[in-house]
This record gives C-alpha cells, structure tokens and sequence, in this order.
C-alpha cells in the first residue's frame, strides 16, 4: 500500500453518532466506495478510449469489448 493521506468528509452529526453506536467502521466505508467508484470511472473511460479507437480502425468481432472488460476485472483482484 502506497502512502495515506487524510480525506475528510462532512455528514450529519446524528447520522455519525448512528453509525458508530451501530460499530460501523467508517474509514473502512468510505475507503472502499472510493475505491469502487475509482475503479468503475478507470474502467469507464477505458471503455470510452476503446470505443473511439475503434471507430477509426478495422471494425472488431461482436462482443470483444465485453470479453476485454471482463479479464481486467478478472486480473484486479
């Protein structure tokens, strides 16, 4: 793991008092959403790169994009 740095976020004080009576592990939350919400934006715009690639070159076989997709999933982890 790379080096951490301090994110911090604004919410409701009632909604943090909830979540830590409940044991909620909001560093660990908020850590993971971003992580998904990085990984399905790299995946997003790669998709985008690919497509605009594609129209200036030979058309590829039906459904190679999807299968492209789905071993770089495969291979993250």
């Amino acid at each position: 793991m790379g080096r951490m740095v301090v994110v911090s976020a604004r919410v409701e004080e009632e909604l943090k008092r909830r979540a830590e009576e409940l044991g909620i592990n909001i560093s660990a939350i908020v850590r993971r959403a971003l992580e998904e919400e990085v990984r399905r934006r790299e995946i997003e715009r790669f998709v985008q790169q690919l497509r605009r690639r594609m129209e200036k070159g030979p058309e590829m076989p039906e459904g190679v994009i999807c299968e492209v997709i789905r071993e770089m999933r495969d291979h993250e982890g």
